[in-house]
């Protein structure tokens, strides 16, 4: 299965998707293989642009055998692919999974922001992305005024 993964991955690279998908076909059927290739075939509809045929694919990869790791891969891109074809409030239920099983990926949450922001929730939306900022940063200009930033970020409507 390994070196079916590793030719499959390679032929996505390089733009060969259907031949991606080929390879990936015979382990579909096995209980122990399905899961991950799934995933994989998902990744290839995504690469391709073809969004609406990868989230078959992320379900039924979600059901399977996989790692931790892939998992979260597999979640993130279901949301991710969601939000892409403007069905932002399943990619909301997803993202805010993902956050609290994974609640050090903070990959997730400029993703999350988008969605907040696609339902009209602008202030979750921004404040989320100030947050993020403030943790992310080193940057000293924005450290200079953290405080102020955080404190905004509470209530964006506040005045003083």
């Amino acid at each position: 299965m390994k070196d079916i993964l590793e030719q499959a991955i390679e032929l996505r690279k390089q733009g060969a998707f259907e031949a991606s998908r080929a390879l990936l076909m015979p382990l579909l059927s096995t209980p122990a293989t399905k899961g991950r290739a799934h995933l994989h075939m998902a990744w290839s509809f995504d690469n391709q642009g073809k969004e609406a045929q990868a989230i078959e694919h992320y379900l039924k990869a979600l059901d399977g055998h996989l790692t931790e790791t892939e998992i979260f891969d597999g979640l993130f891109g279901l949301a991710s692919t969601y939000r892409s074809l403007g069905f932002y409030e399943k990619a909301i239920v997803v993202f805010e999974n993902i956050i609290n099983q994974y609640p050090d990926a903070i990959e997730a949450k400029p993703f999350y922001a988008m969605c907040l922001y696609n339902i009209g929730r602008y202030k979750e939306a921004t404040a989320l992305l100030l947050n993020l900022l403030l943790e992310t940063t080193d940057e000293a200009a924005i450290l200079e005024y953290k405080r102020a930033i955080a404190l905004y970020a509470e209530d964006l409507d506040r005045t003083w």
